[in-house]
């Protein structure tokens, strides 16, 4: 199977690549600039912006699948303009679907967002887009999946651990499930399919609203030590844990995500064994 990722080189669009490959699909990789990693270069490139017709419509043709996360978000640095999120995220998104109708493409996977709403265009884009989704399965009965990723924005690695407990997600979770979702889309698992891509911490309900207080000892019975790694790097731990049921997720993608708070005070502990300067690490990073 032929797979076209838009958004190729951007943060997640290089972990969906990877996992792809790993997966066995064909890829080609689209976006408005090459990838600058080497194992990324020997796949196959299209220079594509989506807001421009002749450029979708060459990347898309001759391919079996399709994996739009071109797109601009409100947090990017430096920052982008309201038109330009709003022309990349709906245009772009419209240009894509409808390459797709012409080349009877049935299987999709689109990124959308847990910022979807009314609060911001970034947001307001999102609801378009899965408008837009909705349409294009309406016409032509394609499987098509929307998938509501929460934060994977680069950031330090300390800075990541806390905000898996918020908001935030492993892009490695997100590459897994957006190919299992391609995956279940090509086997018509699903008509139209939404789900949230969050991680999963495995929090009874009253250490998860009482994480700030309940959460150092539950973080020490599952990793020897935790507690006082959270105090010695001044990890910071929210009053309430955000956590989501993903069971639908696991039911008709086959996807869980694997890699939560747990996991990362495992890697944290390992690293501090060793002596390394944490501070200084930077995710997305192999943990």
């Amino acid at each position: 199977m032929k797979v076209l990722v838009t958004g190729a080189c951007g943060n997640g669009g290089q972990a969906v690549c990877r996992e792809l490959v790993q997966a066995g699909y064909e890829v080609r990789m689209a976006d408005v600039n090459p990838p600058s990693a080497a194992d990324l270069r020997e796949l196959e490139f299209v220079r594509c912006d989506t807001r421009t017709v002749t450029d979708v419509q060459q990347a898309v043709k001759g391919v079996d699948g399709v994996i739009h996360l071109a797109a601009w978000h409100c947090a990017h640095q430096p920052p982008i303009s309201d038109d330009s999120i709003f022309a990349v995220n709906v245009d772009g998104t419209y240009q894509v679907l409808e390459a797709c109708r012409r080349e009877g493409i049935q299987s999709i996977v689109y990124a959308s967002s847990m910022a979807y709403g009314w609060g911001s265009v970034y947001s307001v884009t999102k609801v378009i887009g899965e408008d837009l989704c909705r349409s294009y399965h309406e016409m032509t009965g394609a499987s098509i999946a929307m998938l509501r990723y929460h934060e994977f924005i680069p950031r330090p690695y300390l800075e990541f651990g806390s905000k898996l407990l918020r908001n935030g997600v492993d892009r490695r979770d997100v590459a897994r499930a957006t190919v299992a979702a391609l995956a279940a889309a090509s086997k018509r698992e699903f008509g139209l399919f939404r789900t949230i891509v969050h991680t999963n911490h495995g929090l009874p309900e009253e250490v998860r609203a009482n994480f700030r207080d309940l959460g150092p000892d539950w973080c020490e019975e599952q990793v020897p030590g935790a507690a006082a790694l959270i105090s010695k790097y001044g990890i910071s731990l929210p009053n309430e844990v955000e956590q989501h049921d993903l069971s639908e997720a696991a039911d008709v993608l086959g996807w869980t995500p694997q890699v939560g708070f747990v996991e990362f005070l495992r890697d944290l502990k390992q690293r501090d064994e060793r002596g390394e300067d944490v501070a200084s690490l930077f995710v997305p990073s192999e943990l």
